[in-house]
């Protein structure tokens, strides 16, 4: 989905009728219209000089205009995109942004935020847990889960809701946590079965996994905190719990290389970056994390403070993951996604073996579920996750064709072992 906005009608119809002379400033985002809505009448009140002209689209999108020779007009990337804007760094597409960094954390539970240069800054981060319906919790007699492992425990069979990390743009870097912490193999199988515990919400973002909640229909929904916090608000009956192993997103604001309105982006940005800007995240609507660290002095009561708060158990590699996203998301697809009932039917039998005290056979079983098609340096490799980014061209249909072949014949093999 794309969508070009002029100034937005009510902006337009105050404020900038009696300017002279108003540059136009163009502006790359993938934030919903509310945000942009809320910064651009902000601004207007700082520089009602400057009209903005936003463009939506995913990083993917951004990134492909961003890398044009004059680069589509653009003037400033404002989204929360990180595994984009450091390719786009590289190739030369931003510009130094120099003293508008000031003041402005660089790093946060050991992850470095920005690049060294100083080309993209953050704007703000959001962090990675579980939503909660205590009072589903409590009618199906459910502990509060507090760490990833829990929600592969039999218990939780039916009442998680998780996304597709092939079409929730969250939720690659999701997935990535334990595979870091845990190791690849014993991340997957963790995956593995906390899949087979839930329901899959292939698209609808983390506001179609809250609605399972809110509807009564889920009890815990793998999600980022900033959908969260706005229900809680209005009184909605869910809550909000980081595992004990997580970490933040961030969202990062750049001026392109061939700007053609440097000053006014300059200004714009100077703007997102500054108190009043990184303040109007705290607003109950937006509810995520600034990155300006005096802000959190007027935060409103129960909001986190992840400046202050202690890292989690292990750090996030963030180039690791944005190294093998591409493969994740297939890999994900071809070994949960096309089996996902047969996973459930088997981990339902995995779970009775074990229940008459067939262990040997319950272990052997889950071993060859959780056995993934290929090891973390094949994963890592830039040549397949080139491949990859094209999921649908005849060499990744051919390797994805294997992977689920393979994914197949384990799972045909642990029914065997379980008589079934």
């Amino acid at each position: 989905m794309k969508i070009a906005r002029l100034c937005l009608a009510a902006l337009c119809a105050v404020g900038l009728a009696g300017t002279a002379r108003a540059e136009t400033l163009h502006v790359y985002t993938s934030y919903p219209p509310d945000i942009m809505e809320l910064y651009e009448k902000a601004f207007a009140k700082v520089r009602p000089d400057i009209k903005i002209e936003f463009q939506w689209g995913h990083g993917a999108e951004a990134l492909e205009t961003l890398r044009t020779p004059d680069q589509g007009g653009f003037d400033v990337w404002w989204a929360p995109a990180a595994n984009a804007f450091p390719v786009l760094a590289r190739e030369g597409g931003l510009r130094p942004l120099g003293a508008l960094r000031d003041g402005i954390e660089t790093s946060v539970w050991g992850m470095k935020l920005g690049d060294d240069a100083g080309t993209y800054l953050p704007f703000e981060i959001a962090g990675y847990g579980f939503a909660l319906r205590p009072d589903y919790l409590t009618r199906h007699h459910l502990p509060k889960p507090t760490k990833w492992s829990d929600l592969a425990k039999p218990v939780y069979a039916g009442h998680v809701v998780m996304p597709v990390p092939s079409s929730v743009g969250y939720a690659p870097a999701m997935i990535e946590i334990p595979l870091q912490y845990q190791g690849w193999d014993k991340g997957w199988a963790l995956w593995t079965e906390i899949a087979a515990n839930s329901s899959l919400m292939d698209g609808g973002g983390g506001a179609a996994l809250l609605n399972e909640l809110l509807d009564g229909t889920k009890g815990v929904a793998l999600i980022m905190d900033f959908f969260v916090r706005p229900a809680r608000l209005e009184g909605k009956p869910v809550t909000f719990t980081y595992p004990s192993v997580t970490f933040v997103s961030p969202a990062h604001v750049g001026i392109t290389a061939k700007a053609p309105h440097p000053d006014e982006a300059q200004a714009f940005v100077k703007f997102l970056l500054s108190d009043p800007g990184q303040s109007l995240l705290m607003e109950p609507a937006v509810s995520r994390l600034p990155v300006r660290k005096s802000v959190y002095a007027k935060a409103p009561a129960g909001f986190p403070h992840p400046f202050d708060a202690p890292p989690p158990a292990h750090a996030f590699d963030q180039a690791k993951a944005s190294a093998r996203q591409a493969v994740l998301k297939a890999l994900f697809d071809d070994v949960i996604t096309s089996r996902h009932a047969r996973l459930k039917e088997l981990f339902t039998a995995i779970h009775a073996a074990e229940k008459r005290g067939d262990s040997a056979k319950a272990e052997k079983a889950r071993a060859l579920a959780t056995r993934v098609p290929l090891d973390e340096a094949a994963a890592a490799d830039p040549g397949i996750n080139a491949v990859m980014t094209n999921p649908d061209s005849d060499e990744a249909k051919t390797i994805r064709a294997k992977w689920r072949s393979q994914a197949d014949e384990a799972t045909t093999r642990a029914f065997a072992v379980l008589g079934k």
